[in-house]
């Protein structure tokens, strides 16, 4: 088994993750390669980590795409909460 984390979209992480891409589809390349870094847990660069309860809670909020979330090390997921855009 490779170290490849999985990767869970949460509440309505997938919904705002397409309407992203649809509404900004130049920023979709940068999207795939920041959701990507976080299957290698933990992701490098873009995403500030910190623990919290048992898991580490990430956001990539100073990026034009903004992605958090958490991840477990005991299950190797990582939860995608929120996906949005910081421009207009």
């Amino acid at each position: 088994m490779d170290g490849k984390w999985r990767i869970v979209y949460r509440d309505n992480a997938m919904n705002e993750l397409e309407a992203v891409i649809k509404k900004h589809p130049d920023l979709k390349e940068i999207i795939i390669r920041r959701l990507r870094a976080l299957e290698d847990f933990p992701p490098e660069k873009w995403f500030e980590l910190r623990r919290q309860k048992g898991h580490d809670v990430f956001t990539s909020d100073h990026q034009i795409v903004h992605i958090s979330g958490e991840a477990d090390p005991k299950t190797k997921t990582v939860w995608i909460h929120k996906v949005t855009v910081g421009r207009g």
